[in-house]
């Protein structure tokens, strides 16, 4: 059956270790979109910070073009209509919010077009994060959160430590929350937490039947533990040289780098 959709993960994948995409990725992706097929970008950002790789693809502001946003929570189009949401209510916000105080652990909450925090101390990480994600952070007091008469979108929660203290957090996570808030380690400095059952495996589920297609019709491409359940979905599962050990145990295609031409090499082989 021949490839109709190819979802792509962004940070480490598409992207150089520079942040750009690099020239053969872009006539690659080109070349799949002449032969009819989607070009999905999943990401864990937010669609205001994809648009610059949208535009560079010539995949921007198209009612028929798609993106996998918040790490699953949000499947859209590429000119910002939302097709499927998945949220966690504020209370459980504010749930993980008291245990995280409890544990000294960094985190922000990560909507649309801003990011929350009740931290006054801000890791770099946390700060680059917003940098990147090109969304402002506002540092206000739980209090202030709960007496916000509209509430914004529960998307994602994302916690920042340095690579022990959440791998230990990850084994502690007290089981309340997990019935609430499915983890997802994007990077080995960044835990998010979304609503049950989302992950890119489920949005792209989602959007592959929304498509009218078979995962059998689908590749995926990613090197992190959270492109595990999209690579896992699709009929063609293609890791990174550099992708995590997990990664690259369940993939049928392992490609070349970010760095190189590993995308290209892989769209090559089957378009």
């Amino acid at each position: 059956m021949s490839i109709k959709l190819i979802a792509i993960d962004l940070d480490g994948t598409l992207l150089n270790d520079n942040e750009k995409i690099l020239n053969n990725s872009i006539k690659a992706i080109a070349k799949a979109q002449r032969n009819g097929i989607k070009v999905v970008l999943c990401t864990g950002r937010p669609l205001v910070s994809v648009l610059p790789y949208l535009k560079q693809l010539h995949l921007d502001n198209r009612s028929n073009q798609y993106v996998i946003t918040f790490n699953g929570s949000v499947i859209e189009t590429t000119a910002g209509k939302v097709i499927k949401q998945k949220v966690f209510d504020f209370q459980t916000f504010v749930d993980f919010e008291l245990w995280a105080d409890n544990i000294n652990l960094y985190s922000q909450l990560e909507c649309q077009s801003a990011l929350y925090t009740t931290n006054q101390n801000i890791p770099i990480d946390a700060a680059h994060e917003s940098w990147k994600n090109k969304l402002p952070m506002h540092v206000v007091s739980l209090h202030d959160l709960i007496a916000m008469p509209t509430k914004p979108p529960m998307l994602k929660i994302m916690a920042v430590a340095d690579r022990a203290k959440l791998d230990q957090v990850q084994q502690e996570i007290p089981q309340d929350l997990l019935e609430k808030l499915n983890p997802i380690r994007s990077e080995p400095e960044y835990l998010d937490f979304a609503a049950p059952d989302v992950d890119k495996g489920w949005a792209l589920e989602q959007l592959t039947k929304y498509l009218g297609l078979s995962p059998q019709e689908v590749m995926a491409i990613g090197n992190a533990d959270n492109d595990l359940p999209m690579v896992k979905y699709a009929g063609i599962g293609v890791a990174m040289e550099k992708s995590t050990p997990h990664l690259l145990r369940i993939a049928d295609y392992i490609t070349g780098s970010n760095n190189t031409s590993g995308i290209a090499d892989v769209i090559n082989a089957y378009i």
